[in-house]
């Protein structure tokens, strides 16, 4: 191979791996968490593509509160208590879902990448919790906390 072609093969294994976690397992780290506060339920975020879009990696806002990054190939949480939430997640629009969550209930969503005009976008979906173990699998925490490392709360 030519100088190029090796410069381009590197310049893709590095696109490829940016966006990856390298912690914990789903099954491994949550066997490990104690449970919510009383009255209080857990939400599970997950983005299951680790390869597509990987460069779109929008904040979750939950009642336009930021939460964490949605990164390919993560997953994250957060424990709420009862109530109705909006989730959100802004690129060139902002794509929303209704999260109710139910005392002691555990709830997972889905953050699922959609092409977009000029970039993508991620829209959230609460998902049955079968699907969502299903999915989550293969998934990494992003930090041993539940939020992203090198997120911080936009300025506003």
């Amino acid at each position: 191979m030519n100088k190029m072609a090796n410069y381009i093969v590197s310049l893709a294994a590095v696109v490829l791996f940016a966006g990856c976690a390298s912690g914990p397992d789903f099954k491994t780290y949550s066997s490990t968490l104690a449970p919510p506060k009383g009255g209080e339920s857990r939400v599970w975020f997950y983005r299951p593509s680790k390869i597509i879009g990987s460069a779109v990696q929008p904040t979750l806002c939950i009642n336009d509160s930021p939460v964490a990054k949605a990164q390919p190939g993560c997953f994250f949480y957060t424990d709420k208590p009862p109530g109705t939430y909006e989730l959100k997640c802004s690129t060139e629009w902002a794509d929303k879902a209704q999260l109710t969550v139910v005392e002691n209930r555990t709830a997972y969503v889905r953050l699922s990448l959609l092409p977009g005009v000029f970039v993508g976008h991620i829209l959230p979906k609460v998902v049955p919790e079968e699907q969502a173990l299903k999915e989550i699998q293969g998934c990494r925490l992003i930090t041993a906390d539940g939020m992203n490392k090198d997120w911080k709360p936009p300025v506003n």
